[in-house]
């Protein structure tokens, strides 16, 4: 392990810091070396968008819907019009 210094920290920042520390009944310093592991996607939780959440959650009304859906997912979104060029 190292040590690091950084500088031009906003005080809001260490503020918020320190108020999770004290939330979470940890050390300042472990909150910030949190940030950087999920900020940085590495050790521990990957830095995502949020859009997982959202993965898999379609449903359909019969299998029919779903099997058009799939058909235009695979074939129709893979196939370039003359009109939609002229």
């Amino acid at each position: 392990m190292t040590q690091v210094t950084i500088r031009r920290v906003e005080e809001s920042w260490v503020a918020k810091a320190k108020a999770d520390a004290a939330a979470r009944g940890v050390s300042m310093n472990q909150v910030l070396v949190d940030a950087l592991q999920q900020g940085l996607g590495v050790e521990g939780k990957k830095k995502t968008n949020g859009l997982e959440r959202f993965a898999g959650t379609m449903h359909f009304g019969s299998a029919d819907e779903e099997t058009r859906w799939e058909k235009f997912l695979n074939e129709d979104l893979n196939e370039i019009h003359p009109d939609d060029w002229s």
